[in-house]
């Protein structure tokens, strides 16, 4: 108890707040990097088992039938439905883009995101793997049908891409880790931008301007600083329902919402000078009484039932002491309960929710739904331009777009490279950015109207993905080779 007695004192609250708040988010980034690491490899069981059984004559016919399947509600005479791949890709990866969201917003708040000049080196070089992957595949598919898929061709599987990393172990310096995950978030905001911007048809100016009134009411919410997540996620699905039918895709409503989930609170000294007060009410000599009487003796059901009856009928002065002591703390807990309610963070809790749905459920059930490509004979793999644009773009366009905008960033000052994050370092979390399953696969589904070149795109994505792991590995292993020094070895 002392312990926490020192934790509230006013004159150490800077101090050892700061400390609090900084391992707290060390735990949020590896708790991350944990459930996107081991989610990595369930995409990969997933991707397998869904291409086997896509591929196999007595099962294919059975799994393309399942997700055309119609699944909704029908309430007198209004009908909706929609089949169970539709309601992965719009509904349940609606909350992965949420929890996307919110790690772009944490890291800008409080990780390496934080400040223009650590932001804009990830910044550029996201931007530089967004833009050289386009010129590539357009290249590749100028003046086609095709062309409007330049959206697979950029896009980065953060899961995946640490499922590789943390496989290499401690060989892996942690600014590396960091690096990627900073790039991934940068990346993901660029890819959710190509989506509202490109992939956004027959828009209805109505349902936008209702959009604008909900998105209005989460910022009052967010400046008042609302502590009720339930109310975010009502309004939260009302604009999702508003974006739908606007003609956006609905994970844009996504990382809306996460954008206007507090992310930091008006605590200050006062609540915890406040907290102390009410901590030096209480007497632990006489709690500690309190829980010798209520010890003392072991008493059967039987015999607790009768002398609580009679302490009701003839109550007795201990009890009625015993009530005030027990009505006391209660409102001190109460009282402490209420603050610490006051410095609590929605986005961390969100997010922290939503990190392990999502890696165990909502992205292996996306990559089973849509990793089954059906390999036809009759499609020319070899010579359509999506193919050959989508793994060029992926897998040089990545690597060289993000080490050159990188490169270019700090030449120039608007940047700052990471401290023990050398050039040999980017390049290979560059070939990592080239696995580009998820977004990549959500972005076909999106570009393409007919199956064959949705078919296409997914295979090319999954050959892409295969090229980028071998040559990221490779990458690693020879930036990060381990050096015999001074008898011990060390890892640069």
């Amino acid at each position: 108890m002392k312990d926490i007695v020192e934790i509230v004192v006013p004159d150490t609250v800077g101090k050892k707040g700061s400390l609090y708040i900084r391992d707290k988010l060390q735990k949020v980034l590896y708790s991350f990097i944990g459930h996107e690491s081991f989610g990595g490899i369930l995409l990969f069981f997933c991707v397998v088992v869904a291409m086997v059984i896509a591929n196999t004559s007595s099962l294919s016919d059975s799994y393309f039938k399942f997700w055309e399947t119609k699944i909704g509600f029908c309430i007198n005479d209004v009908n909706y439905s929609m089949s169970i791949l539709h309601f992965i890709n719009d509904v349940l990866m609606s909350l992965f883009f949420l929890m996307v969201g919110l790690e772009m917003k944490r890291e800008v708040l409080y990780g390496d995101l934080a400040g223009f000049k650590k932001v804009s080196f990830s910044i550029f070089a996201a931007l530089g793997g967004i833009i050289i992957p386009i010129i590539i595949y357009v290249l590749f598919n100028y003046n086609t049908d095709a062309s409007k898929g330049f959206g697979v061709a950029m896009s980065t599987d953060t899961a995946f891409a640490l499922g590789v990393v943390l496989l290499m172990g401690k060989r892996i310096p942690s600014v590396i880790k960091i690096f990627l995950v900073t790039l991934a978030v940068a990346d993901d905001l660029g890819a959710v931008t190509v989506i509202a911007i490109f992939y956004t048809e027959d828009l209805q100016i109505l349902w936008i301007v209702f959009s604008c009134i909900i998105v209005t009411a989460l910022i009052y919410l967010n400046y008042k600083d609302t502590k009720f997540i339930f109310l975010y996620f009502v309004f939260g699905i009302l604009l999702w329902i508003a974006v739908y039918k606007s003609g956006i895709h609905p994970t844009v409503a996504a990382v809306i919402l996460a954008f206007c989930i507090p992310g930091k609170t008006k605590v200050s000294s006062v609540y915890f000078e406040k907290m102390l007060k009410e901590w030096q009410k209480i007497d632990f000599d006489e709690i500690q009484q309190m829980k010798e009487i209520h010890t003392r003796k072991k008493r059967g059901f039987f015999k607790k039932l009768r002398d609580g009856i009679k302490n009701f009928i003839h109550p007795s002065a201990e009890k009625k002491i015993d009530m005030y002591r027990a009505s006391k703390y209660i409102y001190i807990l109460d009282s402490i309960g209420r603050y610490s309610y006051a410095a609590q963070n929605p986005l961390l809790r969100t997010e922290h929710a939503l990190q392990p749905i999502c890696a165990y459920f909502i992205v292996p059930l996306f990559a089973f739904a849509n990793g089954g490509v059906l390999i036809n004979q009759g499609i020319d793999f070899l010579n359509s331009g999506i193919m050959w644009g989508t793994i060029f773009g992926l897998v040089l366009g990545k690597p060289l777009g993000i080490l050159i905008f990188a490169y270019l960033s700090e030449r120039l000052k608007i940047s700052i490279r990471p401290r023990g994050l050398k050039y040999s370092h980017v390049l290979a979390v560059g070939f990592l950015a080239g696995i580009g399953f998820t977004m990549s696969m959500f972005v076909s589904g999106l570009a393409y109207a007919e199956n064959d070149m949705i078919n296409i795109s997914k295979l090319s994505v999954l050959i892409a993905s295969a090229l980028a792991i071998v040559f990221g590995v490779i990458a690693l292993f020879f930036s990060t080779k381990v050096k015999e020094k001074n008898g011990a070895k060390n890892i640069s």
